[in-house]
């Protein structure tokens, strides 16, 4: 038998067995210890507030009813109302600076469109009613300390209460 050298197919097999060199592994690098702003997000917490409001001759009075945070993500934000009378809630931090509202629509002011006196037109009165109640979803900010309700009449805003933000339910 007549072995001849023959370049071609060596070299095909050395590239074919360097391929198959085993590579180092990758060296084990620990991860960063956890600070304690990066270990455990705060939950997310919605507050849910129920309210009367009644019509006094000194002005508008407001009892809260239900005031519950609870932990929970707002899955549809309700969106701001759109009327010129509205009670504003407002979220503020420690120092008293706004960190979010919502416009409701006036529970106790309702506008209504009817027929007019000579059964052609219409016409728009303004009802205002003695009491009504409202509820109100909030995504609470984490830094939320305090939650203040306000009214919105023809431009004049009246605070009506501010209260501390209840305790996890």
């Amino acid at each position: 038998m007549n072995f001849a050298f023959k370049p071609l197919p060596f070299l095909l097999l050395l590239s074919s067995l360097a391929g198959c060199a085993r590579r180092p592994a990758a060296a084990y690098q620990p991860l960063p210890a956890a600070t304690a702003a990066t270990a455990a997000p705060e939950a997310t917490r919605l507050l849910f507030l129920g309210c009367r409001l009644t019509a006094a001759p000194t002005g508008t009075r407001l009892e809260v009813l239900q005031a519950k945070a609870v932990p929970g993500d707002l899955k549809t934000p309700e969106a701001d109302a759109d009327t010129p009378d509205f009670v504003r809630v407002l979220q503020l931090d420690g120092r008293g600076r706004v960190l979010s509202q919502l416009r409701v629509a006036h529970p106790l002011r309702h506008s209504v469109e009817h027929v007019a006196g000579d059964h052609r037109t219409f016409q728009r009165s303004e009802l205002v009613l003695p009491s009504a109640e409202f509820f109100v979803r909030l995504a609470l900010r984490p830094a939320t300390a305090t939650i203040r309700v306000e009214e919105v009449i023809a431009g004049t805003t009246t605070r009506l209460s501010e209260f501390p933000v209840p305790p996890k339910s």
